[in-house]
């Protein structure tokens, strides 16, 4: 009898330790917290009107799925990047934003949730394209994203339409470079930068990889194509422009103050850009990128962010319904609201049209003639290879096709070095 009552004793106390110890544990990410769950959504802080925007619309969807959302900031590229790590130790968000170019990379690694095709079945097939690997969907878009023409309005009274245009406004005495006689700076771009340069090499022909970008064994930024868009920019390089615009690290700059003072009339900038010309107090317009000589549109990246869920979320349908939800055309319209930044959403972007947002209006047309960044891992090597190539041949180092052809067959031996030749 004593040791049954030692027995029943010994449980009390063991149900007793392990009630406590369940009141004193905190949930994880996505855990449920008494009779509600949690979503947690992860937003930069360096944008301050994320969170603001994230405030703003989660009431409605916690009362209509019993969830408390918690926000929480950490700068959008340490979050993806400690994605591998905080996932799998209950650290890490439900839900976060990630540029176009990095969806694909982490969906391959597994560190991203699937979503189903008719999640994304409101977008075209570009739109589709932005969060697909192989024949998964990692992720809703949200935003478009794409370079521009500035033009300033004090100086050019109507937008430049053809590369013709940029070509006579480069012989205006007006912006002549003193310092470097002959040379000119009425409009300038930064080729130097590979991200800069793409619409130029795919305007042309040229492109990045094979396959809609998927295919890395076939390269065609030394096709016909790419060195005749290389050879076009070296003329701008050695015949219009001043030798600073040479510079791989600080030709961006330059382009920037040149605008900024007064002394370019149009430049090929990204969207960002507008808030620096708006504290210059610059009366500047924007408009789609001017037609290149061979009668073809300028072709930059297509960028922009998706919501995407982690891999590692207990909620996952929970954090799937969150994508969905973020994404629909009046949360896409607020987002835009908020942030300035333009949705990818058919139904908000109609809306933003009929609008007097000039800026929106212009990345909306390039957005719909430009090509989606490669998002495949092999696409790292491409930045750090085609940059001194532009340099080589804009120097006359090498004639077009020589860097061309010396820059593709690096890449080659790269990729098949780091990736096994996949």
């Amino acid at each position: 009898m004593k040791r049954m009552k030692k027995l029943i004793s010994v449980f009390l106390i063991f149900g007793l330790i392990m009630t406590l110890a369940a009141c004193g544990s905190g949930t994880s990410s996505g855990a449920s917290s008494g009779t509600k769950k949690v979503l947690t959504v992860s937003v930069d802080p360096s944008v301050a009107t994320y969170a603001t925007y994230i405030n703003r619309i989660k009431g409605k969807f916690e009362k209509a799925n019993n969830v408390t959302v918690k926000v929480v900031k950490k700068p959008m590229f340490d979050q993806l990047t400690a994605l591998s790590l905080d996932g799998p130790a209950g650290k890490g968000p439900d839900v976060m934003l990630a540029p176009y170019d990095r969806v694909g990379a982490l969906g391959e690694q597994g560190q991203l949730l699937p979503v189903d095709k008719s999640m994304v079945s409101f977008l075209d097939q570009k739109g589709q394209h932005q969060v697909t690997v192989g024949k998964r969907y990692f992720g809703i878009p949200l935003t478009v994203e794409a370079l521009v023409l500035f033009y300033n309005k004090n100086l050019i009274k109507k937008a430049p339409e053809t590369f013709k245009d940029l070509e006579a406004l480069a012989k205006d005495k007006r912006f002549a470079f003193k310092s470097e006689p002959g040379k000119n700076t009425g409009f300038l771009a930064k080729w130097t930068d590979f991200y800069f340069a793409a619409g130029l090499y795919q305007g042309y022909g040229g492109y990045v990889f094979g396959k809609n970008n998927t295919d890395a064994k076939d390269i065609g930024l030394n096709n016909a194509g790419s060195v005749k868009a290389v050879t076009y920019a070296t003329n701008w390089f050695q015949n219009v422009w001043p030798k600073g615009m040479q510079d791989v690290k600080a030709s961006g700059n330059f382009v920037t103050n040149e605008f900024v003072q007064g002394k370019a009339g149009a430049v090929i900038d990204g969207p960002w850009q507008a808030a620096v010309y708006q504290k210059a107090k610059i009366n500047y317009g924007v408009a789609k990128i001017p037609t290149l000589p061979n009668g073809k549109d300028y072709a930059p990246f297509a960028g922009g962010k998706a919501w995407v869920a982690s891999a590692y979320t207990k909620q996952p349908e929970l954090a799937k319904k969150w994508l969905s939800y973020a994404t629909d055309q009046v949360n896409a319209y607020k987002f835009y609201q908020d942030t300035k930044e333009i949705p990818i959403n058919p139904q908000a972007q109609a809306k933003v049209l009929k609008s007097n947002d000039q800026l929106a209006k212009s990345v909306i047309k390039q957005y719909a003639a430009s090509i989606p960044m490669p998002s495949i891992p092999q696409m790292a090597e491409v930045w750090t290879t085609m940059e001194p190539a532009m340099f080589n041949a804009a120097s006359g180092k090498k004639t077009p096709k020589q860097t061309l052809d010396d820059a593709v067959s690096s890449l080659h031996k790269t990729i098949a070095q780091k990736y096994n030749g996949q």
